[in-house]
């Protein structure tokens, strides 16, 4: 299970159109020694609005053979919803043995022009029990943290407790559910 995250990226929305809304799409690339192997597109994360250190939610399942060499290229972009094309911010290509071999099976990359992009490769286990959890969660009289007469967009975002070492000494959190956010609504 592959998931992504980004730090510092360069704000491509421009001059006076605020803040960048990055995404990524991935890409399984194509095998060389495969005959008629195509490059093909996992998915796309959410879009994160005005935020230049996404931390993406979406997950994406490779198969992963030890014999093969397996390549992910990760682009991120930034949404742009009045024009046709959007902004790119960043390319990389991770190879997932090496992720699983680093520490914390997590590898970063240098963008150009600027920013960092982490992917980090889970193992899930084959039958893994589907647990359940029910909420409900309620925010009333939230407290405005930005603006005079501007309201904020509250969400909500739901982490687990996962062994990050593999041996059960190192725990690290890591981000399951994000909500969409209410609009211009604090209760």
């Amino acid at each position: 299970q592959l998931s992504f995250l980004a730090s510092n990226l360069k704000n491509a929305a421009g001059a006076f159109k605020g803040t960048s809304d990055p995404y990524a799409v991935v890409t399984l690339i194509a095998n060389n020694n495969e005959v008629g192997a195509k490059p093909q597109i996992l998915g796309k994360t959410e879009v994160i609005k005005n935020c230049l250190s996404p931390h993406w939610v979406k997950t994406f399942e490779v198969d992963y053979d030890f014999s093969k060499e397996t390549k992910i290229n990760v682009s991120i972009l930034d949404e742009i919803r009045k024009e046709k094309n959007d902004k790119p911010m960043g390319t990389a290509i991770f190879e997932v043995g090496t992720i699983l071999g680093a520490r914390e099976n997590m590898i970063a990359k240098k963008l150009k022009p600027s920013g960092t992009i982490y992917c980090k490769v889970q193992k899930v286990p084959m039958n893994a029990p589907s647990n359940t959890a029910h909420f409900q969660l309620a925010g009333i009289k939230l407290k405005k943290v930005n603006g005079f007469l501007k309201k904020r967009n509250p969400f909500f975002e739901i982490y687990k407790l996962f062994d990050a070492g593999g041996d059960g000494m190192k725990k690290m959190w890591s981000i399951v559910y994000r909500s969409e956010a209410i609009m211009n609504d604090l209760n």
